[in-house]
This record gives C-alpha cells, structure tokens and sequence, in this order.
C-alpha cells in the first residue's frame, strides 16, 4: 500500500492539482516568475479551444483503434499456433515473446532500419518480387503503418502468453465432445474457443488500449514524430508541452487528466461489455 501510494496515488493527486495552475516544471522561490499561479479550469478550456491537441487526440484513438485490433487477432492466432507443449513449440513461444522483453528505444532502432528507403531490409525483400521500394517513413500514411506494424509485433508476445494461460484453462472434455459429434475446427473456434476467452479477451483488451494510448518510445526512435507531425502522438504532445514550452507544464498536467480520464471510461467500458457478453 505505501509502495502505491508513493508512486501510482501521489503522482495522480499532484498531476490533477498542477492542472489547476500555469506554472513551469520548475519552480524557484527566488525567482518569482517560475511560482505557480492558480487559473483554475482554465488549462482544460485551453484544451478545448486547442485545435492542434484535438487532431492529436483524434489521432491517437485512431492509432489505437486500428492497432489494438490487429494486435488480438495476431497475439490470438499465435497462441492457438504455439499452444502444443512441446520442446520445439515451448522455444517458438519463447522467440515470439523475446521483444517484449527489448526497451522499446531498441525497437523503434531496429525498425527504423528495417524499413529504411534504399538500404532497409523490408525494401530489399520486396525488390526480390520486382516491387518498387517503398517510403515507409517518408510519407504520413506509411509512416503511421509503420508506427502500427512495429507495435503489434513488439505487444504480441505478451498477450500471446496471457491468451495462452486463457486457453489452458479451457477443459478438454468440450473439444472431445465436439469431435464426437465432427463438429469443424472453426466452429470449435467460434463457439468453445472464443466464448470461453471472453474474460481473457477483456483483459488483453483494457491492457492493449492502454498500452497503445502510451506510446512514446517507440515513435521517438521509429519516426521522431514525422514526418511533419504525422506520427505525434498523445504522450509525445504532453511531453513536449511541459518540456519544450515556458510555463506550460500545467497545460500539459491537463493533457494528463485528459488521458486518464480516456483511458479509465474506455476501460471501465470494455469490462462491462466483457462482463454482460458472459
């Protein structure tokens, strides 16, 4: 309880109580222009007037929106792929689930290779096909697909594993009933599988989307942002303001309630969903 209290409770308290003022991230007594002055909701006003922070916003639901998605549905197959335990299947699992365990500063290196213009991997192989290199990260669009593919393939390995303990839990005894009465695999899937996933799905789900809201790390060293603005996201904006900007990190405070309060409608939605499909 103290370890939650210094470090997740605290934090949140102060985060909303910086919000009610214009101030800098910090504050000398002795100089009297970095004091705090108290503006009320003001911040948050500013938010709504904002129309760069809108667009950010938008954008970020959309990145979630799309990648979340992609995400289930790879981490999914993965774990009904590498579900036998076997040796082999056991160090298949463990190769998947490799990058989550890679600073996401590394990932988004390592991507930035990959998708490199005229000396990247993903070009090369696709000149093999006689396909015209690709500018991955030179234009809006490609750039915010890299931004997803990159990201799917780094969170997919975790949630194959929460997915996987999903599909342990599930008995036997359904699927040979099943095969007793020839029942097909895919309705196997539809109607045992996934029914019984449904608590694993909704939690995959809130963990995923906040994850997604979160991105940072992986923008930074994958695209730093670009080109333009393309690939800004809602951490890279608040960071930004409360770093990059004189007497704003109240601003960027409000940015903070802004998310959280997202994220905790957006997860209180998903597990009541979740609750009211059993």
């Amino acid at each position: 309880m103290a370890l939650i209290v210094a470090f997740s409770l605290y934090p949140l308290l102060q985060g909303f109580y910086m919000s009610l003022f214009k101030r800098g991230v910090v504050v000398l007594p002795q100089v009297p222009q970095t004091l705090p002055q108290y503006v009320g909701f003001d911040n948050f006003i500013h938010l709504l007037d904002n129309a760069d922070f809108r667009v950010t916003l938008l954008k970020t639901v959309g990145f979630v929106v799309v990648a979340v998605p992609l995400n289930i549905i790879l981490s999914l197959s993965l774990a009904i792929l590498l579900q036998p335990q076997t040796r082999l299947f056991a160090f298949a699992r463990t190769v998947v689930f490799f990058p989550s365990m890679i600073s996401l500063l590394i990932i988004g290196i390592t991507w930035r290779w990959l998708f490199g213009l005229n000396n990247g991997l993903v070009n090369y192989l696709l000149s093999l096909v006689s396909i015209a290199p690709v500018p991955w990260l030179e234009q809006d669009t490609m750039a915010q697909i890299a931004v997803v593919v990159a990201w799917v393939w780094w969170q997919a390995g975790v949630n194959m594993m929460i997915f996987l303990s999903g599909l342990t839990a599930i008995s036997p005894d359904y699927y040979e009933a099943a095969s007793i009465d020839r029942t097909s695999k895919w309705r196997q899937f539809t109607h045992i599988t996934l029914p019984l996933l449904r608590p694993t799905m909704a939690v995959v789900l809130v963990l995923s989307s906040i994850e997604a809201f979160k991105v940072y790390e992986l923008v930074v060293s994958l695209t730093g942002g670009g080109p333009g603005k393309a690939t800004v996201y809602l951490i890279q904006t608040i960071y930004d303001t409360a770093f990059q900007m004189p007497m704003k990190a109240g601003v960027a405070a409000a940015q903070s309630v802004v998310l959280f309060c997202v994220l905790m409608v957006l997860a209180i939605i998903q597990l009541r969903v979740a609750r009211n499909a059993k």
